[in-house]
């Protein structure tokens, strides 16, 4: 405790004039009332020559204060002024206005009986118990002080840290509303039948379909016959368009070239099955013819396939139906 540095207003000029000011109102008040030098008072301001000395020591004690603190402002940059340098530079300052006043009153107010040690102990009590009030004063309201910055900056502190905390809940709040509005569109998104925009080679719309109702895509010369659902029938499109820019459109979505002339949904396949050496596929309707499945796709569409059948909870199983069986 007492090792902490001393706030620096305690050595400010503004403090050492108010200081000042008031350890000599406070003395001059102390001295007039109590009379503490016993042995030797030539305090009075009835004598005019006594009186005149009285003005001339306490001018010299001021000066001797402001010299102090005027040192210890200059010096508060180089040395760090804890509590204990600060106590024992008070107590310095007490034994040089003491000293000054011992050899006053030795010096032109001679007493028989009255010794140096006799005025210079009475003189430093008295000194220090006049500085000591007003010191003391000042060194509470220093605490005081300081405390109150300290509350002032932990309630800075705690405003900021409430301010943080509603700014987290609030991107807490949002964010949470963020993703429950994202959860609710991607559910909506999932229960909204997906639609499959297909082109003709000049660019243009010609059909939209649900990917749901599209079966199987079948290439012919430079046309594509689009085969898809209709009023529970297998229902017919012509589109004129290459094959590759069809395919390039469905990317991401369960069509799945199965040979060089059709492109398949995978999600209608019911079970694909081999027949002298030969692979098809059968959709899950009936009224559709199988679909030739070539070597070089096999391996995709069934990995198609498994990957379908594990997201579907094995709603579509398919199975290899060898020849002959």
């Amino acid at each position: 405790m007492i090792s902490r540095e001393i706030p620096k207003y305690l050595v400010s000029r503004r403090y050492i004039s108010v200081m000042i000011s008031f350890i000599v109102v406070f003395s001059i008040l102390f001295m007039l009332v109590y009379e503490p030098f016993s042995l030797a008072v030539w305090f009075s301001t009835n004598d005019t020559l006594r009186f005149s000395i009285t003005i001339l020591f306490y001018v010299a004690a001021i000066v001797i204060l402001i010299i102090s603190r005027s040192t210890m402002y200059a010096l508060q940059d180089r040395y760090i002024m804890t509590i204990t340098r600060y106590l024992w530079w008070l107590m310095c300052e007490n034994l040089a206005i003491s000293l000054l006043y011992t050899v006053i009153t030795l010096s032109l107010f001679p007493e028989p009986g009255v010794t140096f040690p006799s005025v210079g102990i009475r003189a430093l009590f008295c000194v220090t118990l006049i500085l000591a009030i007003p010191n003391g004063l000042i060194l509470f309201y220093a605490a005081y002080h300081a405390k109150c910055e300290e509350f002032e900056a932990a309630s800075y502190q705690l405003q900021k840290a409430r301010e943080e905390c509603r700014r987290l809940e609030l991107m807490t709040k949002h964010e949470k509303q963020r993703r429950e509005e994202a959860v609710a569109q991607a559910a909506a998104d999932e229960r909204s039948p997906r639609m499959i925009k297909l082109y003709d080679n000049s660019g243009t719309l010609r059909l939209t379909i649900n990917e749901e109702s599209l079966y199987y895509l079948e290439s012919e010369d430079n046309y594509i016959k689009v085969h898809y659902k209709h009023n529970d029938k297998i229902a017919t499109y012509m589109l004129r368009c290459r094959t590759k820019s069809v395919e390039e459109s469905l990317q991401g979505t369960s069509l799945r070239r199965c040979h060089r002339s059709f492109i398949v949904n995978i999600n209608k396949i019911r079970f694909v099955s081999e027949e002298h050496r030969l692979h098809f596929i059968n959709l899950d309707d009936d009224s559709i013819r199988r679909i030739p499945l070539s070597k070089s796709y096999y391996d995709a569409i069934l990995s198609s396939l498994n990957v379908t059948q594990r997201s579907a909870a094995s709603q579509h199983p398919v199975e290899e139906v060898a020849d002959g069986e």
